[in-house]
């Protein structure tokens, strides 16, 4: 069944903001994340997470098993690049949520895929001045791949 969860999180200008998730129900209060955040840290693609019922709305409690998947939020500077940027994600074998003509995507990061080159790839785009990124939630597994 899928659920929208109520992720609570610091903005970047340090006022508390929430998203919403998809998520397939495991058990009562056990969820499994089934989709990318765009701004919410810390969490991603198939993590198994906890929640609290505060009468019907389901908020986030605490995560219970990370996935192994990573989250890298994207934002625009050059929109022309953007079809030219998402093609690129996607010969890395990444998956992304958004549109292509919106300015922020959201990187699914698989764990069979090395970090390293996706990162390498997000840097030379960042220095070109294209767009900016932040590692929202990086596993275990893929920063290994960056020792």
């Amino acid at each position: 069944m899928d659920s929208k969860i109520v992720l609570t999180y610091y903005d970047v200008e340090d006022n508390i903001a929430e998203e919403l998730v998809n998520a397939d129900q495991i058990d009562e209060l056990k969820f499994q994340v089934k989709n990318v955040p765009f701004f919410a840290p810390n969490i991603s693609y198939d993590d198994i997470i906890a929640v609290e019922n505060d009468e019907g709305i389901l908020y986030f409690e605490e995560l219970l098993e990370p996935s192994e998947h990573s989250t890298v939020q994207i934002v625009f500077f050059n929109l022309v690049e953007i079809p030219n940027v998402i093609k690129g994600i996607e010969e890395l074998e990444c998956n992304w949520e958004g549109f292509s003509e919106q300015t922020i995507i959201a990187i699914d990061i698989p764990p069979s895929i090395d970090y390293k080159m996706v990162k390498h790839y997000l840097d030379t785009k960042a220095n070109e001045g294209v767009l900016d990124y932040k590692e929202a939630c990086l596993s275990d597994t893929h920063k290994s791949n960056l020792s």
